[in-house]
């Protein structure tokens, strides 16, 4: 039943643009849209083919994030590791070093032959001999302690920081052999990808000059957003590339696709997010429909597979599908929506 009504929906729009397109060439208002048929059909399928496709381009372009992701993480571990690794061999140097000490403080005692306060007093000649004796063995004893602390403090470092570099070594890994996996996925993905887009771009081949036209819709030219800070510099980034192309998994700065509109819009204004749909979902905190401010995301069907960022007045800029340009529209026309995230403030 959705279907039909889409069905019925979407010819309707491509009935309605024909018309004013014919008015606006000057055909008489008596002529009429063709009646729907294979066109029609051909179209529809499009969008079906569509919707697959941008599943498809942001799996993949999140297995791209997750690819990064490991990589960091092989590189943070590896680092980490080798920095563990200095600190070992600096604790061990001077664990020798304190232990050299200890050596040779326990050799001066028994070279001192009974260096112990009764000894002292009685081999002292006189009291001040006995006081000096006594402050002698003090002091020696206490450097031995000292030295010995130094020493199990040392041990204990170097200790440490080994089981450190094992740890990394082994996340490092792990790492590495959850990055091999995907890059196996990201050819997989890609290749699944690629498929999916040359199928939309021959069904859009198919279409009639008035379906495409019908298709790709006006474009839109609405000014800069007023205020400052973060969200609004990303919206009035997106609001600039209006008009440019959509391009499947595009990431700027002349050719988009939806999350990569995002993605380049929020890095204008100095905030990175992820690639993909995907995990642009989980990025920032959650807001409700009647918490949106210009600068939050809404991420639209139940696979939250396209995405755009609202700017006020319940309008997104988003880069809609093949055959169209970034542009503005009210956010309840693209779809139903998924969920909203607010990614700065």
């Amino acid at each position: 039943m959705r279907n039909r009504t889409t069905r019925t929906t979407n010819t309707a729009l491509v009935a309605a643009t024909a018309l004013s397109t014919a008015l606006i060439a000057g055909v008489p208002a008596t002529a009429q849209p063709e009646e729907p048929g294979s066109a029609s059909d051909a179209a529809q399928r499009l969008r079906e083919l569509s919707r697959e496709a941008e599943v498809v381009t942001e799996d993949f372009k999140k297995v791209q994030d997750d690819h990064a992701a490991r990589q960091r993480e092989l590189d943070a571990s590896t680092a980490a590791a080798h920095r563990a690794d200095q600190a070992a061999e600096q604790a061990r140097r001077e664990e020798e070093r304190f232990r050299g000490e200890v050596d040779e403080l326990t050799a001066a005692s028994y070279q001192g032959a009974r260096m112990n306060t009764l000894s002292a007093l009685l081999t002292a000649e006189s009291p001040e001999s006995f006081l000096d004796r006594a402050s002698a063995l003090d002091a020696l004893a206490r450097d031995n302690n000292q030295a010995v602390h130094a020493v199990v403090t040392a041990t204990r470092r170097a200790e440490s920081a080994q089981r450190r570099a094992a740890e990394e070594r082994a996340r490092a890994a792990r790492a590495e052999a959850e990055a091999a996996r995907l890059q196996q996925e990201f050819a997989v993905r890609k290749e699944e990808m690629d498929a999916r887009v040359a199928e939309v771009k021959e069904q859009y081949d198919q279409l009639s000059a008035q379906e495409q036209e019908a298709l790709s819709g006006d474009d839109t030219d609405v000014g800069p957003v007023s205020g400052s800070g973060t969200a609004i510099a990303a919206v009035n980034a997106a609001l600039s590339k209006q008009g440019s192309p959509y391009v499947w998994g595009a990431k700027g700065p002349n050719q988009f696709d939806c999350s990569g509109l995002v993605q380049w819009s929020f890095e204008q204004a100095g905030l990175s997010l992820p690639a993909s749909t995907r995990t642009q979902v989980s990025t920032g905190t959650s807001v409700t429909e009647s918490q949106l401010k210009p600068g939050d995301v809404i991420f639209f069907y139940d696979s939250a597979s396209h995405n755009g960022i609202y700017i006020g007045g319940g309008n997104v800029v988003h880069a809609p599908t093949e055959g169209q340009n970034v542009k503005v529209e009210k956010y309840d026309y693209i779809g139903d929506v998924h969920s909203i995230r607010r990614m700065t403030g």
